[in-house]
């Protein structure tokens, strides 16, 4: 995982990984057909160790937020996993273990049948725009924004710059999340 703690997954190469492990990259062929593998392998890793920590909260909802942001965090802490989540479907055991318990949490929220599946593929996308937004886009930028347009042409975009330009990424998630799951409860 050292390896993709660039932004670039192209740092991810075979060389570079054995390199990390002190074996050749042979040696790595007999454990992965290619980087693409390779590269599912470590996103799908991070997905695996957020369902493997204890969930905090005491209700469904609580226990959900805590699983996304585990996840979030560390597709933010491993950038080059975290943008091959952004950019392709990532498969494997930990996926597959997360989205059997996000769907036991949805469940266990009343949800049943397709809904279990259509709110948490609406937080999937939610997620994937929030990973992301935060690692492609500097801290703040919704600052320069306001300097496009004078206050006479934007009144609402200057009236709200504090809030929508100071929050940071993990605050605006959780709002977005729990705007998220409020509708989802009361459907």
């Amino acid at each position: 995982m050292v390896v993709l703690k660039s932004s670039d997954p192209s740092a991810l190469t075979m060389r570079r990984v054995a390199e990390n492990c002190g074996v050749s990259a042979m040696a790595i062929y007999h454990h992965v057909n290619d980087k693409d593998q390779l590269a599912n392998m470590a996103a799908d890793s991070i997905f695996l160790e957020a369902v493997q920590m204890e969930r905090n909260g005491a209700n469904w909802r609580d226990r959900y937020v805590d699983l996304w942001c585990a996840i979030r965090a560390g597709l933010l802490d491993t950038p080059g996993a975290g943008m091959i989540w952004v950019r392709q479907a990532v498969l494997g055991p930990g996926t597959a273990h997360a989205t059997e318990q996000m769907f036991q949490l949805l469940k266990d929220g009343g949800l049943s049948g397709s809904e279990i599946a259509e709110a948490n593929d609406a937080v999937t996308m939610l997620s994937i725009g929030s990973v992301a937004n935060d690692l492609t886009r500097p801290a703040k930028i919704r600052e320069e924004l306001g300097k496009q347009l004078s206050a006479d042409d934007t009144p609402l975009l200057h009236a709200n710059m504090q809030t929508y330009a100071h929050k940071d990424g993990e605050e605006r998630y959780r709002l977005a999340l729990t705007w998220i799951l409020n509708g989802v409860a009361r459907h």
